[in-house]
């Protein structure tokens, strides 16, 4: 699902958020509009629709749950990452079992969270990885 069609305006940021969890899915992208001037969000319920997604269009960042049906956010974000490299994927999760922290940094993940979130904390962790992501653009475009 998309926040609505493009704008002539300039956005400051898209991202993506994919959780099978329709509350969050409402919840989070408020939060992220309401504290983050320009940010687009997308949604996504289920692994599948988040790859389509990651194929259609290019995120600054991406937010992914890691217990959906179908593939686990884990797998998720290995796929997305062949698609989007240098997207930064923040993994979040409301099971704190041993070795998924040790997994998603395997997979790539900028960060790994448990739920419930912090809206401070997690939009904090949010712009580090937005200011990353911005900051290995930059760094990019000099070299080129």
């Amino acid at each position: 699902m998309t926040d609505g069609e493009e704008t002539s305006l300039p956005l400051s940021y898209r991202l993506l958020l994919i959780d099978d969890d329709p509350a969050l899915l409402m919840a989070l992208p408020a939060t992220f509009r309401s504290r983050l001037q320009g940010c687009l969000v997308d949604t996504a319920g289920t692994p599948d629709e988040a790859l389509q997604c990651v194929n259609e269009k290019p995120y600054d960042a991406i937010i992914s749950d890691i217990r959906m049906p179908g593939m686990d956010g884990v797998a998720l974000t290995l796929k997305m990452r062949e698609i989007q490299p240098n997207t930064p994927v923040i993994l979040i999760t409301g099971h704190g079992e041993n070795g998924l922290r040790g997994k998603a940094s395997a997979a790539g993940a900028f960060a790994f969270l448990t739920k419930p979130l912090d809206p401070t904390f997690i939009v904090t962790l949010l712009q580090q990885a937005l200011q990353e992501r911005r900051s290995e653009q930059s760094r990019s475009c000099a070299t080129q």
